[in-house]
């Protein structure tokens, strides 16, 4: 058996470095294939054939059924309409200017477990359930205040509400459509975005504005200070206590609840906040970011832009566009496998422009297809070679 094995490498050396020579340069052109189909390829504009085509998005929530959704949209000539628009193309108007003219008193919108929830009334939110709208009123001794957000805790039905009461911004605890009294201080923070992060502990989100010419700003114009602020809430009627602030630099866009915490999306620095309230910074300039349906965090940037930023249990990755982004952002949304953006493009029209979350890598695109004919014409070539081989080391112990 090994006289025939050294028989046959005598014989096959000029053969065999052949071979190898050409299997390695398989790989070099296999990798620069690879290479030059690096770019990212699930992005691309949208043509608009839905309810809202023509108006500015200013905000969106896609749920229920794939392809339905709610959203809340601007015409100049018109005015405001919210709409709920359903798979099957059926349209669920809430306000419209000819009828229930509310839209511009709407203060936020978002889900509450897969349910559509906004506010366009002092001391209330309203939730979108099979087309209805229900109506939470809440209790709080005689004071109004209007909800701007609203955060419910992600194991139990406690709520906590961000209120505008007069010139300041506070938040409340909501048990039994019961509201605690305010928060009793707010350390000179305007807040705009709440999330709950664990057990009793919530997260939000606002800007700082210093005393005129104290931080040594030009009194005419103080400088604002993106913040988060940690707030513990036990539920019933204790109120929220702030326990602690963080003020950091830029501004802040976006505030994402994760499996392991909440993400902050900000214009020069974005930031991961653990389970255990410790802030990381992520080096991810961006505009606008959002969550998938697998927990990864999307950051783009605005119109021109090359790039987008994935970040994935603590890992940031920048991927290359197949084009610069095309559009300028009011607002992001997640439909399904789909990030839609929503915006104006060039000219100022309303435009979308979307990325396909499961397309990079995919058989579809490019090099998942490279990556796939790689994978079979390199097992094909070193499987003949074996059977080549194996052949000729028979034929000659035969001989």
């Amino acid at each position: 058996m090994a006289g025939g094995w050294r028989r046959y490498l005598e014989e096959e050396s000029e053969h065999q470095w052949l071979a190898i020579s050409g299997f390695f340069l398989f790989i070099l052109l296999g990798a620069l294939a690879l290479e030059g189909t690096s770019d990212f390829v699930g992005d691309d504009m949208v043509r608009i054939s839905n309810q809202h085509q023509g108006a500015m998005v200013l905000d969106i929530v896609h749920h229920g059924e794939s392809g339905t959704y709610t959203a809340l949209v601007y015409a100049p000539t018109v005015g405001y309409h919210m709409f709920t628009e359903f798979a099957d193309g059926s349209v669920n108007t809430i306000y419209q200017p000819e009828g229930v003219d509310m839209g511009r008193e709407v203060t936020f919108l978002t889900t509450i477990e897969g349910q559509p929830a906004f506010s366009s009334a002092p001391n209330s939110w309203i939730v979108l359930q099979d087309g209805a709208m229900v109506t939470y009123e809440i209790q709080a001794n005689g004071e109004l205040f209007d909800v701007h957000d609203i955060a419910k805790h992600r194991s139990d039905e406690r709520v906590m509400v961000l209120t505008q009461e007069g010139q300041n911004t506070t938040v409340r605890g909501v048990s039994n459509l019961q509201a605690t009294s305010p928060m009793s201080t707010s350390s000179g923070v305007q807040w705009d975005r709440l999330i709950h992060l664990h057990d009793d502990q919530w997260v939000a989100t606002g800007h700082h504005i210093a005393t005129a010419g104290a931080d040594g700003s030009s009194p005419a114009t103080p400088e604002r200070r993106p913040t988060v602020g940690f707030i513990q809430w036990q539920g019933a009627n204790a109120t929220p206590t702030l326990t602690g602030v963080r003020m950091l630099s830029g501004t802040f866009h976006s505030l994402i609840s994760t499996d392991d915490g909440a993400v902050i999306g900000g214009s020069l620095t974005s930031h991961h906040v653990g389970l255990d309230a410790t802030i990381t910074d992520i080096d991810a300039p961006s505009s606008v970011a959002i969550a998938d349906a697998e927990d990864n965090v999307w950051f783009l940037g605005d119109q021109g832009s090359t790039t987008v930023g994935i970040y994935t249990n603590g890992v940031y990755e920048i991927e290359t566009l197949s084009k610069p982004m095309p559009i300028s952002t009011t607002v992001v949304a997640l439909n399904g496998a789909t990030i839609d953006v929503h915006g104006t493009n060039g000219e100022g029209e309303p435009a979308q422009w979307s990325i396909d979350t499961k397309a990079n890598g995919s058989i579809e695109s490019g090099r998942g297809f490279l990556n796939l004919l790689f994978m079979i014409a390199g097992g094909a070539i070193l499987g003949m070679m074996c059977v080549s081989a194996t052949r000729s080391l028979t034929q000659e112990q035969r001989s």
